[in-house]
């Protein structure tokens, strides 16, 4: 009778995931978000296992000073145990939120972890993810950019994987009826330079519409700048994202301000966004992202801090609605060829394959 091989077990570690699952599962939020997962549990010569939070009873307070004292940088107290304890039973943890601290101390699993931007090269605490001995401990990285792939190479397998847009989700909803003041859009929390994008708009009557945190928010706007509020969490929970859908429908062209930092990915899901819905994009000349909307021609890169810039690019773009539909039809293109979830996720089980079968890297 011949012998049975067990399967081996992967288990993926998400923990933004628990709260978002039923809204993925009615169409009100991205999959984009779930980082290739639903093709990692398709695989069926693999165990799929989740690691879960939710056990792992803390008291607020404590966990605060708990993760600012021993998991900087890191998803946190719950994730890390949950992950180390986990790592006992399964032979892969992929990680979507980066390294582990405590992946030094996984005795049997091999450790994916995705990676935004190159290492920092200055001296890390031992508590810290990215110190030598966890990324030593890695079997791999997923990386959003060219540059992070090059860094974290010198750590264990790495690979460069461009991500995905929910193109459903996104599916560019033509308005039944033309907005009679049409608007541009910007969202978005992290490194924008709302600033540069306000001087901007006092330089055209074209509306603008911002979604972005109050603190963010000048005192005075322009009398065309509307300002929709955001908090410390995602800007889905000021404007949900049926809304927020609308609100790209009707826009004209998408705007990300960026505040120029050449390791910045930034932006990223608000360009992918953009192309889905089939609008023309205009981005500050920032970060380390592979795409470019204007070397790509479905949109406009503008300098750091260029006000006039932006005021130039915004009222051609307004005074030409036949360049936007063209720009935005080449972005929706771009987006159905080279960032759809069936090219994301058949390379990330890829990979995990790669890494399950090879050593871990020492």
């Amino acid at each position: 009778m011949p012998t049975r091989v067990s399967k081996p077990i992967v288990a993926y570690l998400h923990p933004y995931l628990e709260g978002r699952r039923k809204e993925i599962r009615n169409g009100l939020y991205p999959k984009h978000h779930l980082w290739g997962i639903e093709a990692v549990a398709k695989v069926n010569s693999w165990e799929i296992d989740e690691i879960t939070t939710q056990d792992f009873a803390f008291p607020r307070m404590l966990e605060r000073l708990v993760n600012r004292t021993f998991f900087p940088g890191s998803p946190g107290v719950r994730a890390e145990f949950a992950a180390w304890r986990k790592a006992h039973s399964c032979n892969l943890i992929y990680s979507v939120c980066g390294p582990l601290t405590l992946a030094r101390h996984f005795k049997k699993a091999r450790l994916v972890s995705w990676v935004f931007r190159k290492p920092d090269c200055s001296p890390k605490s031992r508590f810290s993810p990215y110190a030598r001995k966890n990324l030593d401990s890695h079997g791999g990285f997923l990386c959003l950019t060219p540059g992070a792939e090059r860094g974290f190479a010198e750590y264990g397998k790495s690979k460069f994987l461009p991500w995905y847009v929910d193109l459903q989700l996104f599916d560019g909803l033509p308005c039944k009826q033309k907005p009679q003041h049409p608007f541009f859009l910007a969202t978005g929390k992290t490194s924008r330079d709302y600033n540069t994008l306000i001087e901007a708009a006092k330089a055209t009557d074209v509306q603008i519409r911002i979604i972005g945190p109050e603190n963010q928010c000048p005192d005075v706007l322009p009398h065309n700048v509307q300002w929709t509020y955001t908090s410390d969490d995602p800007p889905d929970k000021a404007i949900d994202y049926p809304t927020l859908r609308e609100w790209y429908a009707q826009c004209t062209g998408v705007c990300i301000p960026l505040t120029g930092d050449p390791e910045d990915t930034c932006g990223y899901t608000n360009l992918l966004e953009a192309m889905a819905m089939s609008k023309p994009v205009i981005m500050t000349r920032s970060g380390c992202l592979q795409l470019n909307p204007e070397e790509k021609k479905f949109g406009f890169i503008v300098n750091p801090s260029d006000a006039i810039g932006w005021a130039s690019k915004i009222n051609l773009l307004a005074r030409s609605n036949e360049l936007a539909q063209k720009m935005g039809t080449t972005g929706r293109i771009i987006a159905e060829k080279e960032y759809n979830s069936e090219r994301f996720g058949n390379n990330v089980v890829k990979f995990i394959g790669e890494v399950l079968k090879n050593e871990p890297h020492k």
